[in-house]
């Protein structure tokens, strides 16, 4: 019996020794940007990202990722993993093991804040509110450490733990970088506050933005070895003699990283890249001003089957108008993760080239779902479902991997590599891979959870929770990987079911102090968003009755969903409350034949708007934004020409605009599939794209405008400018589906 004893302790021990992590690794985690799990291909969706931020299933346009496939299952991958919804909550969570309940940044827009000896209030930072984090716990542990690419974080960068770093800055704080001018200003032009491209000196519409792609904006950080240094690079004569247009940022971020490898190889110390690329979000698009894509090309890349071979960019021209001669590729999310693959494929190199492969953990994954998609969403798990990666030696866990994993674990994982011990009385919300990823423990942790300003979400194996308040059964994974069925009536699911819920509820009020704690202690600052993500309404003072007061429309210029609420009252059906014709089912509109035209109270004057639409057969069900107010045309959505509009513009009345492919080669799909369109209506101009290809650009005041208009039974009326108009959904003699109805308010500038 003894020796029987000390043979299986003995066999104990030697298996845990033999699974145990490599001693003290090197540590890369390729972090992207705004990529939601479903855009990997290796995650198997049905559905992923088009260029215009259109869900698709067209194979051209999904990734191409041969090496990232190769790790993955020669490593392993997490099915479900969760960031937060939003990028700089995502990236505190991940940074410091917590959540927003201890750091305080609940939403990009939304961040806690602290009062200063002076009595000023600003953001609170996060090495303040969190002062041990990624970059620290490394130091710590004798690492040496590099932060690459995009920031994202107040303060001070030199306080986060790294003893370098590559910035291509997404801080518009910055003193702009003196050698490039792919950059905007914001400017006051004849009273009004437009934003500039400093490139062409033209207003655009887009978000103020560094360029961090071609003709990048680049800081060093205490480059090799500088103490308390920052500055622009190109940084000498040679560098500064390469730099130009053709200049792409994500190289020079991984060249930076490989020179810090390099020196740290050769002074034998192991090291932490924390390298956060751009790579995955939407930008203008400086090369191409007019593109209406969200994500620009890339340099070409080319898999042979052994590797990737990169095309040499050249860029010539000026001022907006630039000729790529062929070397970038077509624009789209597919593009940027296709580059993320080929720098991959160049780290696995290096690891290789300086005899490192064997001990240093390759990580990939991202801060939060992607653009038009999940970014930013309450909805389901939309926001927070990204791809997570492990490539090394000594993983034991091979593949695919059901298991739940959060951003939060990232920091007690990195600890338990390096050998660093987090103080007990230090709190974080992470728990350490490192047992599921090294060793026999069959999977990781029973929940994982996330934020999106007060509104919390929550999911274990069974059920999920989102910031909606919706319960969803996940015990299954739909094609699409968020289709889940939602649970309304808890008597009909499982017993078990039912106790996850109970669990899951109990968990949360922990995390719940929005209201309570919204700030750094001690600070009271002005809250300018409620709990559910609405901006606050300051009180106005009041004002003469016979003045109109502020309108209830305020345009939001970020993208609503229609029916995310799934409050039927902003709805109605031919003017009547909304009692039937119509349901929501797993996020799909179905509106019956004949019931009706679904039309929204709520009013729209300049938008862009996008959504997908599907019939049971041929028909004319589409959608319609129509202006009863005006006395201008109409342009409807419609699949074929039937509608007598289609044929004579005297017949086009009462709204403003009837969307209507009048091709001779339809581009939108046969009944039963879904087709995607977006629509850009703003002042006296309207832009339709059915599934990519433009139908409708029209300028009302354009010679063939007023040729059409002429003719019309309207040519006597002098105002047709237009106003505030409702969304109508219409039904027509068939069946028609609706999903993803979203839409955003555009500046009124020309």
């Amino acid at each position: 019996m003894k020796q029987t004893l000390f043979l299986t302790t003995l066999f104990s021990i030697l298996s845990s020794l033999a699974s145990a992590a490599p001693d003290r690794p090197n540590i890369v985690i390729l972090f992207t940007d705004d990529i939601s799990a479903r855009e990997l291909p290796l995650y198997g969706s049905s559905t992923w990202t088009n260029p215009l931020r259109e869900d698709t299933s067209d194979p051209a346009f999904q990734a191409k990722t041969p090496v990232l496939n190769r790790i993955a299952n020669e490593g392993c991958w997490i099915e479900t993993a969760w960031s937060a919804t939003v990028c700089s909550p995502s990236r505190a969570m991940m940074m410091t093991g917590r959540y927003a309940h201890i750091h305080k940044w609940w939403n990009n827009k939304d961040k806690g804040m602290v009062t200063r000896a002076n009595g000023k209030q600003e953001v609170w930072p996060l090495y303040e509110s969190s002062p041990l984090q990624l970059g620290h716990i490394a130091q710590k542990a004798g690492y040496g450490t590099f932060w690459a690419g995009k920031t994202q974080m107040a303060g001070d960068l030199d306080q986060f733990g790294y003893d370098e770093g590559c910035f291509t800055p997404g801080s518009l704080r910055d003193t702009d970088n003196p050698y490039t001018d792919f950059k905007h200003d914001n400017k006051v032009v004849d009273g009004k506050k437009v934003l500039l491209c400093a490139d062409t000196n033209n207003p655009v519409e887009t978000y103020w933005q560094h360029g961090w792609y071609f003709y990048p904006h680049v800081k060093l950080l205490n480059h090799k070895g500088k103490k308390d240094s920052y500055e622009w690079w190109p940084n000498t004569q040679e560098s500064r003699a390469k730099f130009g247009p053709h200049t792409y940022g994500p190289d020079v971020e991984l060249d930076f990283a490989f020179e810090f490898m390099e020196r740290q190889v050769k002074a034998d110390k192991p090291f932490l890249i924390y390298h956060c690329s751009h790579l995955g979000h939407d930008a203008y698009d400086w090369l191409n001003p007019d593109s209406k894509s969200s994500f620009p090309g890339t340099p070409i890349v080319k898999w042979t089957g052994d590797g990737y071979e990169r095309t040499d960019v050249k860029i010539t021209g000026d001022e907006g108008v630039y000729d790529t001669h062929g070397t970038i590729t077509e624009s789209g999310i597919h593009s940027h993760i296709n580059y993320l693959d080929y720098q991959v494929w160049l780290y696995l190199k290096k690891f290789e080239e300086l005899g490192i492969a064997d001990n240093t953990l390759f990580v990939f994954a991202s801060d939060n779902g992607t653009a038009g998609y999940g970014k930013n969403s309450p909805d389901r798990q939309k926001g927070t479902h990204v791809p997570l990666i492990f490539y090394g030696e000594g993983l034991t866990k091979k593949g695919k991997q059901d298991v739940l994993a959060n951003l939060s674990d990232f920091l007690p994982t990195i600890a338990d590599l390096t050998g660093f011990d987090i103080p007990e009385d230090y709190a974080h919300n992470g728990q350490s891979l490192v047992p599921f990823l090294y060793g026999d423990k069959p999977t990781h942790r029973d929940w994982i959870y996330a934020y999106f300003f007060g509104k919390q979400l929550i999911r274990g194996q069974r059920v999920m929770m989102d910031a909606r308040d919706k319960w969803w059964d996940v015990s299954k994974t739909p094609a699409d990987l968020i289709s889940f069925p939602q649970i309304t009536n808890w008597d009909s699911v499982s017993p078990e079911l039912r106790a996850e819920r109970d669990k899951l509820k109990a968990i949360l009020p922990q995390f719940d102090l929005y209201e309570t704690a919204h700030d750094a202690p001690g600070t009271r600052a002005e809250r300018k968003y409620h709990a559910s993500g609405k901006r606050i309404q300051k009180d106005k003072p009041p004002q003469n009755s016979d003045k109109q007061t502020s309108s209830p429309n305020k345009p939001s210029h970020d993208f609503i969903d229609l029916f995310a609420s799934g409050d039927f009252s902003e709805w109605t059906i031919q003017g009547k409350p909304v009692t039937k014709g119509w349901t929501i089912q797993d996020g799909v509109v179905h509106l019956k034949p004949k019931a009706g035209n679904l039309l929204s109270k709520r009013k729209f004057k300049n938008f862009e708007m996008t959504f997908e639409w599907k019939i049971s057969r041929a028909g004319n069900s589409g959608v319609k934004y129509r202006c009863q107010q005006s006395l201008g045309p109409e342009y409807q959505v419609l699949d074929d020409e039937k509608h007598q509009a289609g044929k004579r513009p005297d017949h086009r009345t009462g709204g403003l605009y009837e969307l209507q492919p009048r091709l001779t080669d339809k581009p939108y799909k046969p009944a039963g599939e879904w087709n995607t369109a977006r629509i850009i209506a703003k002042n006296k101009m309207l832009k339709h794209w059915l599934n990519g290809t433009k139908v409708v650009d029209i300028e009302i005041d354009s010679e063939e405008w007023n040729e059409v208009f002429a003719k019309s039974k309207f040519s006597k009326m002098k105002n047709y400018g237009r106003k505030a108009g409702n969304i109508l959904l219409q039904d027509h003699n068939d069946e028609v589906w609706f999903r993803n109805v979203k839409i955003r308010e555009l500046p009124n500038r020309e």
